[in-house]
C-alpha cells in the first residue's frame, strides 16, 4: 500500500486576550475549556465558506466558533462531544 500525503488548512489560533462568550446558554459549560485553549493556543480548521469560524478540537470535543477580532471577543457557537 503506497503512503500519501493529506494536505491540511489547520491553522494554529490563539486569542489569549479574547472574551469567550457562548451563543447559547446550554454552551456555558464549555466556556472555560475554550477559553484555556486560546490562551495557550490550538489548532483550527477554518470554515471555508463563513469569513472567521473554525472548528476548534479540545480536549472533550469539537467547538465551532466565531472570532469577531473587532470586539476582541470569540463566540462558542456550537459544541460535539
Amino acid at each position: 500500500m503506497a503512503a500519501t500525503a493529506l494536505q491540511s488548512d489547520a491553522i494554529w489560533l490563539r486569542a489569549a486576550d479574547y472574551r469567550v462568550q457562548a451563543l447559547n446558554p446550554k454552551l456555558t459549560s464549555r466556556v472555560a475549556e475554550l477559553t484555556l485553549g486560546l490562551k495557550a493556543g490550538l489548532p483550527a480548521c477554518p470554515d471555508l465558506s463563513r469569513r472567521d469560524f473554525y472548528d476548534v478540537e479540545l480536549q472533550s470535543g469539537w467547538a465551532y466558533i466565531h472570532v469577531c477580532d473587532g470586539r476582541r471577543i470569540v463566540y462558542l457557537v456550537a459544541y460535539s462531544g
